[in-house]
């Protein structure tokens, strides 16, 4: 009896831990920050000023955030998308406060493929940094292009 039981009990662990299978079926919500450009800049200001000031003035803002996961049948994890506009005598404001990353991560791009975010072709340009001072995760990268005077950011919670 109580090897069927082990059995069965087995076969349920063995089929929950098989790798992808639960986020596959993981719902995704995605909550963007949205409305006029000046209410863009200062809401993602507000998220970004956590330890320090920004370097200088946002000219353009988005963001967004995928929640892939419930909190309800297992944990939740984040996936955040930024977008900043500055003008182009800020960047090395910008630069002087990042560390720059040593490897260059594989490209991410949000589900809903907004038009704002950095497209594959643009992003292997990028100059590529640390979070901190700018967001309390750890897991990304901030990437400056000079071209445009825009900075991405790329935030994701394990």
């Amino acid at each position: 009896m109580w090897q069927k039981i082990l059995t069965i009990l087995g076969s349920i662990l063995i089929t929950a831990c098989q790798p992808g299978l639960s986020t596959k079926s993981a719902p995704v919500t995605v909550s963007e920050i949205e409305g006029p450009k000046s209410e863009r800049i200062a809401t993602v200001t507000k998220l970004l000023v956590t330890q320090e000031p920004l370097p200088s003035p946002l000219q353009n803002a988005y963001f967004l955030e995928e929640q892939i996961g419930d909190n309800q049948l297992g944990p939740s994890d984040y996936v955040s998308f930024g977008m900043l506009e500055i003008k182009p005598d800020d960047l090395s404001a910008w630069r002087g406060k990042l560390l720059p990353l040593k490897v260059q991560p594989d490209y991410v791009a949000p589900q809903a493929s907004p038009d704002w975010w950095v497209n594959v072709a643009e992003y292997s340009s990028l100059e590529l940094f640390k979070l901190r001072p700018y967001t309390q995760r750890i897991h990304g990268w901030i990437g400056i292009d000079a071209k445009t005077n825009k900075i991405y950011i790329y935030t994701f919670t394990t």
